[in-house]
Protein backbone atom coordinates (compact mmCIF):
# COMPACT_ATOMS: atom_id res chain seq x y z
CA UNK A 1 0.00 0.00 0.00
CA UNK A 2 3.16 2.37 1.24
CA UNK A 3 4.63 1.82 -2.53
CA UNK A 4 1.16 2.75 -4.16
CA UNK A 5 0.69 5.97 -2.30
CA UNK A 6 4.24 6.74 -3.40
CA UNK A 7 4.01 6.28 -7.24
CA UNK A 8 -0.02 7.80 -7.02
CA UNK A 9 0.41 11.61 -8.62
CA UNK A 10 -1.11 13.91 -6.05
CA UNK A 11 -4.64 14.93 -7.16
CA UNK A 12 -6.87 18.07 -5.73
CA UNK A 13 -10.08 18.51 -5.01
CA UNK A 14 -12.34 17.91 -8.28
CA UNK A 15 -15.98 18.65 -8.26
CA UNK A 16 -18.68 15.58 -7.45
CA UNK A 17 -19.88 13.78 -10.29
CA UNK A 18 -23.25 15.82 -10.21
CA UNK A 19 -21.30 18.69 -10.95
CA UNK A 20 -19.01 17.17 -13.51
CA UNK A 21 -22.40 15.93 -15.64
CA UNK A 22 -23.07 19.76 -15.84
CA UNK A 23 -19.89 19.80 -18.11
CA UNK A 24 -20.62 17.00 -19.77
CA UNK A 25 -18.41 14.84 -18.25
CA UNK A 26 -19.09 11.43 -16.86
CA UNK A 27 -17.40 8.86 -14.95
CA UNK A 28 -15.47 6.36 -17.22
CA UNK A 29 -16.46 3.55 -14.98
CA UNK A 30 -19.77 4.03 -14.79
CA UNK A 31 -19.92 5.61 -10.92
CA UNK A 32 -22.27 8.26 -10.32
CA UNK A 33 -21.19 8.77 -6.77
CA UNK A 34 -18.46 8.87 -4.36
CA UNK A 35 -14.75 10.89 -5.40
CA UNK A 36 -13.93 11.11 -8.99
CA UNK A 37 -10.03 11.97 -7.81
CA UNK A 38 -9.83 8.35 -6.54
CA UNK A 39 -10.08 7.25 -9.66
CA UNK A 40 -7.20 9.19 -10.97
CA UNK A 41 -4.37 6.34 -12.61
CA UNK A 42 -6.91 3.70 -12.45
CA UNK A 43 -5.91 2.82 -15.68
CA UNK A 44 -2.08 3.09 -15.32
CA UNK A 45 0.61 5.11 -16.80
CA UNK A 46 3.47 3.75 -17.78
CA UNK A 47 6.07 6.02 -15.64
CA UNK A 48 9.01 4.04 -16.48
CA UNK A 49 9.53 3.57 -20.26
CA UNK A 50 11.81 0.92 -21.50
CA UNK A 51 12.56 1.77 -25.07
CA UNK A 52 14.38 -0.82 -27.56
CA UNK A 53 15.65 -0.17 -31.58
CA UNK A 54 13.35 -1.40 -34.12
CA UNK A 55 15.55 -4.76 -34.47
CA UNK A 56 14.79 -5.92 -31.25
CA UNK A 57 11.08 -6.29 -31.27
CA UNK A 58 8.90 -8.70 -33.07
CA UNK A 59 5.71 -6.90 -33.78
CA UNK A 60 3.53 -7.20 -36.37
CA UNK A 61 4.10 -4.62 -39.93
CA UNK A 62 0.61 -3.26 -39.54
CA UNK A 63 0.72 -2.34 -35.44
CA UNK A 64 0.00 1.34 -35.66
CA UNK A 65 2.43 3.01 -33.59
CA UNK A 66 2.40 7.05 -32.21
CA UNK A 67 5.54 8.84 -31.51
CA UNK A 68 7.48 11.62 -30.32
CA UNK A 69 11.23 13.27 -30.01
CA UNK A 70 12.99 12.71 -27.97
CA UNK A 71 16.59 12.51 -26.92
CA UNK A 72 17.46 13.36 -30.60
CA UNK A 73 15.34 10.73 -32.04
CA UNK A 74 11.72 9.62 -32.05
CA UNK A 75 10.41 7.25 -29.72
CA UNK A 76 7.22 5.38 -30.53
CA UNK A 77 4.56 3.25 -28.64
CA UNK A 78 2.53 0.56 -30.49
CA UNK A 79 -1.24 1.60 -30.07
CA UNK A 80 -2.07 -2.22 -28.96
CA UNK A 81 -0.08 -1.33 -25.87
CA UNK A 82 -1.36 1.95 -25.75
CA UNK A 83 -5.35 0.27 -25.55
CA UNK A 84 -3.75 -1.24 -21.77
CA UNK A 85 -2.21 2.15 -20.16
CA UNK A 86 -3.15 5.17 -22.53
CA UNK A 87 -0.39 7.26 -21.34
CA UNK A 88 3.49 6.81 -21.54
CA UNK A 89 5.13 9.71 -19.12
CA UNK A 90 8.78 10.82 -20.02
CA UNK A 91 10.83 13.08 -17.67
CA UNK A 92 12.67 14.70 -20.79
CA UNK A 93 9.67 14.41 -23.25
CA UNK A 94 6.03 15.39 -24.26
CA UNK A 95 3.82 12.52 -22.74
CA UNK A 96 2.07 10.30 -25.31
CA UNK A 97 -1.61 9.95 -24.75
CA UNK A 98 -4.00 7.53 -26.35
CA UNK A 99 -7.66 7.29 -26.21
CA UNK A 100 -8.94 4.40 -27.66
CA UNK A 101 -12.75 4.86 -27.55
CA UNK A 102 -11.71 8.88 -30.02
CA UNK A 103 -8.75 7.31 -31.89
CA UNK A 104 -6.97 10.12 -30.20
CA UNK A 105 -3.66 10.66 -30.11
CA UNK A 106 -1.86 13.43 -28.45
CA UNK A 107 1.47 14.55 -27.24
CA UNK A 108 1.02 16.54 -23.83
CA UNK A 109 4.55 18.29 -22.03
CA UNK A 110 5.06 17.15 -18.41
CA UNK A 111 3.46 14.32 -16.79
CA UNK A 112 -0.32 13.17 -17.94
CA UNK A 113 -2.78 10.35 -15.93
CA UNK A 114 -5.77 9.27 -17.07
CA UNK A 115 -8.80 10.87 -14.90
CA UNK A 116 -11.35 8.27 -15.06
CA UNK A 117 -13.78 10.51 -16.81
CA UNK A 118 -15.13 11.00 -20.34
CA UNK A 119 -16.58 13.89 -22.28
CA UNK A 120 -18.39 12.93 -25.48
CA UNK A 121 -16.33 9.35 -25.35
CA UNK A 122 -12.96 10.99 -25.19
CA UNK A 123 -11.03 11.05 -22.33
CA UNK A 124 -10.58 13.86 -19.14
CA UNK A 125 -6.77 14.07 -18.77
CA UNK A 126 -5.08 15.01 -15.68
CA UNK A 127 -2.47 16.95 -14.52
CA UNK A 128 -0.49 16.76 -11.57
CA UNK A 129 1.49 19.88 -12.30
CA UNK A 130 -1.79 22.36 -12.66
CA UNK A 131 -4.18 20.14 -10.51
CA UNK A 132 -6.29 20.12 -13.19
CA UNK A 133 -8.28 18.40 -15.45
CA UNK A 134 -7.70 18.71 -19.36
CA UNK A 135 -9.76 18.49 -22.39
CA UNK A 136 -7.22 17.87 -25.09
CA UNK A 137 -9.38 18.44 -27.79
CA UNK A 138 -9.88 21.90 -25.97
CA UNK A 139 -6.16 22.51 -25.46
CA UNK A 140 -7.03 23.60 -22.01
CA UNK A 141 -7.97 23.34 -18.71
CA UNK A 142 -12.09 21.98 -17.93
CA UNK A 143 -12.29 26.05 -16.01
CA UNK A 144 -10.94 27.26 -19.08
CA UNK A 145 -7.98 29.24 -17.17
CA UNK A 146 -5.05 27.59 -19.06
CA UNK A 147 -4.24 26.85 -22.12
CA UNK A 148 -2.46 23.27 -23.10
CA UNK A 149 -0.26 23.14 -26.12
CA UNK A 150 -0.25 19.92 -27.69
CA UNK A 151 3.45 18.62 -29.31
CA UNK A 152 4.11 17.48 -32.41
CA UNK A 153 3.58 13.33 -33.66
CA UNK A 154 3.68 10.66 -36.05
CA UNK A 155 1.51 8.06 -36.22
CA UNK A 156 2.62 4.96 -38.93
CA UNK A 157 2.74 1.30 -38.63
CA UNK A 158 5.36 -1.03 -37.39
CA UNK A 159 6.57 -1.27 -40.96
CA UNK A 160 6.70 2.37 -41.78
CA UNK A 161 8.70 2.93 -38.71
CA UNK A 162 11.34 0.53 -39.61
CA UNK A 163 11.33 2.16 -43.21
CA UNK A 164 10.90 6.04 -42.24
CA UNK A 165 12.57 6.19 -38.74
CA UNK A 166 15.06 3.48 -38.81
CA UNK A 167 16.96 4.70 -35.84
CA UNK A 168 13.88 5.10 -33.71
CA UNK A 169 13.35 3.76 -30.68
CA UNK A 170 10.30 1.41 -29.52
CA UNK A 171 8.32 1.07 -26.60
CA UNK A 172 9.32 -2.85 -25.30
CA UNK A 173 6.54 -5.13 -25.59
CA UNK A 174 8.11 -7.13 -23.20
CA UNK A 175 7.87 -5.02 -20.15
CA UNK A 176 4.31 -3.66 -20.75
CA UNK A 177 1.43 -6.47 -21.58
CA UNK A 178 -1.18 -5.09 -24.09
CA UNK A 179 -4.11 -6.86 -25.27
CA UNK A 180 -4.52 -6.34 -28.52
CA UNK A 181 -7.66 -7.51 -28.86
CA UNK A 182 -8.85 -5.17 -25.58
CA UNK A 183 -11.36 -3.04 -27.92
CA UNK A 184 -12.46 -6.14 -30.37
CA UNK A 185 -14.00 -4.73 -33.57
CA UNK A 186 -14.48 -1.20 -32.12
CA UNK A 187 -11.74 0.31 -34.18
CA UNK A 188 -13.82 -0.57 -37.09
CA UNK A 189 -17.29 -1.20 -36.47
CA UNK A 190 -20.41 1.34 -36.50
CA UNK A 191 -19.88 1.85 -32.49
CA UNK A 192 -19.46 5.67 -31.24
CA UNK A 193 -17.89 5.36 -28.11
CA UNK A 194 -19.77 3.93 -24.76
CA UNK A 195 -22.87 5.60 -26.10
CA UNK A 196 -22.12 8.77 -24.30
CA UNK A 197 -22.46 11.25 -27.37
CA UNK A 198 -22.61 14.84 -27.62
CA UNK A 199 -25.91 15.93 -27.03
CA UNK A 200 -27.79 15.87 -30.68
CA UNK A 201 -25.36 13.53 -32.27
CA UNK A 202 -25.85 10.38 -33.24
CA UNK A 203 -24.58 7.15 -31.47
CA UNK A 204 -25.03 4.87 -34.41
CA UNK A 205 -23.12 4.86 -38.01
CA UNK A 206 -25.63 5.98 -40.33
CA UNK A 207 -24.06 4.79 -43.77
CA UNK A 208 -27.09 6.70 -46.03
CA UNK A 209 -26.13 9.86 -43.88
CA UNK A 210 -22.64 10.00 -43.52
CA UNK A 211 -20.15 10.48 -46.38
CA UNK A 212 -17.47 9.57 -44.13
CA UNK A 213 -16.82 6.51 -41.88
CA UNK A 214 -17.08 7.57 -37.62
CA UNK A 215 -13.78 5.73 -37.66
CA UNK A 216 -11.97 6.88 -40.36
CA UNK A 217 -8.48 8.33 -39.28
CA UNK A 218 -7.97 12.02 -39.16
CA UNK A 219 -4.81 14.24 -39.28
CA UNK A 220 -5.53 17.16 -37.66
CA UNK A 221 -2.64 19.92 -38.40
CA UNK A 222 -1.86 23.61 -36.66
CA UNK A 223 0.37 25.11 -33.72
CA UNK A 224 0.61 24.66 -30.22
CA UNK A 225 -2.01 27.25 -29.31
CA UNK A 226 -4.64 25.71 -31.68
CA UNK A 227 -5.82 23.48 -34.18
CA UNK A 228 -6.21 24.20 -37.64
CA UNK A 229 -7.69 22.13 -40.35
CA UNK A 230 -8.55 18.36 -40.15
CA UNK A 231 -7.32 15.50 -43.03
CA UNK A 232 -8.99 11.85 -43.39
CA UNK A 233 -6.95 9.69 -44.59
CA UNK A 234 -9.09 8.58 -47.22
CA UNK A 235 -9.15 11.97 -48.90
CA UNK A 236 -5.35 12.58 -48.38
CA UNK A 237 -5.01 9.02 -50.39
CA UNK A 238 -6.93 10.56 -53.22
CA UNK A 239 -5.76 13.88 -53.38
CA UNK A 240 -1.99 11.82 -53.37
CA UNK A 241 -2.88 9.21 -56.08
CA UNK A 242 -1.65 6.88 -53.57
CA UNK A 243 1.56 8.37 -52.32
CA UNK A 244 2.99 9.71 -55.69
CA UNK A 245 2.22 13.07 -55.11
CA UNK A 246 2.15 15.79 -52.23
CA UNK A 247 -0.79 17.94 -51.72
CA UNK A 248 -0.84 21.50 -51.25
CA UNK A 249 -3.31 23.42 -49.38
CA UNK A 250 -3.80 26.71 -48.13
CA UNK A 251 -5.30 27.30 -44.06
CA UNK A 252 -5.42 30.13 -42.33
CA UNK A 253 -2.94 32.30 -44.71
CA UNK A 254 -0.76 29.36 -44.45
CA UNK A 255 0.54 27.10 -47.50
CA UNK A 256 1.01 23.56 -45.84
CA UNK A 257 2.67 20.53 -48.05
CA UNK A 258 1.07 17.02 -46.56
CA UNK A 259 1.80 13.40 -47.85
CA UNK A 260 0.38 9.64 -47.13
CA UNK A 261 1.81 6.53 -47.70
CA UNK A 262 -1.07 4.05 -47.97
CA UNK A 263 0.86 1.44 -46.97
CA UNK A 264 2.40 2.74 -43.94
CA UNK A 265 -1.00 4.20 -43.17
CA UNK A 266 1.07 7.52 -42.64
CA UNK A 267 -0.11 11.12 -43.03
CA UNK A 268 2.17 13.75 -42.69
CA UNK A 269 2.70 17.27 -43.17
CA UNK A 270 6.20 17.63 -44.89
CA UNK A 271 6.45 21.88 -44.73
CA UNK A 272 4.61 24.77 -44.29
CA UNK A 273 5.15 28.71 -44.39
CA UNK A 274 4.58 28.65 -40.97
CA UNK A 275 7.06 26.33 -39.18
CA UNK A 276 5.35 26.05 -36.38
CA UNK A 277 1.98 24.43 -38.17
CA UNK A 278 2.72 20.58 -37.70
CA UNK A 279 1.15 17.48 -37.00
CA UNK A 280 -0.94 17.59 -33.90
CA UNK A 281 -3.62 14.68 -32.85
CA UNK A 282 -5.18 11.97 -34.32
CA UNK A 283 -8.32 11.00 -34.26
CA UNK A 284 -11.46 9.43 -34.92
CA UNK A 285 -13.73 11.39 -37.69
CA UNK A 286 -16.73 11.01 -35.35
CA UNK A 287 -14.79 12.10 -32.82
CA UNK A 288 -13.62 15.39 -34.05
CA UNK A 289 -17.05 16.39 -35.14
CA UNK A 290 -18.29 15.93 -31.36
CA UNK A 291 -15.46 18.08 -29.80
CA UNK A 292 -14.63 20.29 -33.04
CA UNK A 293 -17.58 20.34 -35.19
CA UNK A 294 -16.51 24.12 -36.67
CA UNK A 295 -12.79 22.96 -37.58
CA UNK A 296 -12.49 23.35 -41.20
CA UNK A 297 -12.01 19.64 -42.80
CA UNK A 298 -10.70 18.66 -46.28
CA UNK A 299 -12.64 17.10 -49.14
CA UNK A 300 -10.65 16.32 -52.22
CA UNK A 301 -12.71 17.51 -55.11
CA UNK A 302 -14.56 14.80 -57.00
Amino acid sequence: MLLLLLTCPAVARMPSYKALAREGIVSGFGLKSGDPEAMVNRIPAIDRPHYVSVDEVDLRDDDMCVGIQRQGSWHFAPLFILNSHEIVNHDDAPAIAYCPLAGLSVAIAGKTYISGLLRWDTFVLYDPARQSLILPFDQQTLDGQQHVPLQPLEMLTFAGVRDKFPQARILSPASHRGNRSAYGSYPHDGQLGLGHAKPGMRGRFDEEAESLHPKEQVLIIGTAAQMMKAYPFSQLAAATEDGDKTLTDVVDGVEVILSYDPDARHAQVLAATDDEVKARAFSYYFALRQHLPDLPVYRHPQ
